[in-house]
């Protein structure tokens, strides 16, 4: 049986998925998992792989790169270098991406925004902890 939170997940990752391909991204995977991390989109651009996380949120909800956590941001670095390591490309440029998309009272997608440098408001990141 599929969730409400689930559906809102997938509704989020498929608008984030669009608005990725319009800016210029190419969707390589989603929903890529291994231990204890899960990738929600693997993408390329022309600056190397990206590496997606996908925040949804409702009208009145939080600005997403705030709901990173550190143990967040570490389970996504963690699963993007396994996933470079996985498929051959350890040595590749790539960076990680937050999609946020706003969500209405029903739940369909309003907008996204794609944020670049999601873990700005860790220091952990800034000093090399993650």
């Amino acid at each position: 049986m599929t969730t409400p939170a689930h559906r809102r997940g997938r509704v989020a990752e498929g608008a984030a998925a669009q608005a990725l391909t319009a800016a210029g991204y190419s969707v390589v995977e989603s929903n890529w998992r291994t231990q204890g991390a899960e990738i929600d989109h693997v993408c390329r651009d022309d600056q190397g792989f990206v590496f997606v996380e996908v925040r949804a949120r409702g009208p009145d909800g939080p600005e997403p790169s705030s709901t990173i956590s550190r143990s967040k941001a570490s389970l996504l670095l963690r699963g993007a270098r396994a996933w470079l390591a996985a498929h051959g490309r350890a040595a590749a440029d790539w960076r990680c991406v937050v999609v946020a998309v706003d969500l209405d009272a029903t739940g369909r997608p309003i907008s996204t925004s794609i944020l670049e440098d999601p873990f700005r408001h860790l220091p952990e990141y800034h000093d090399g902890r993650l």
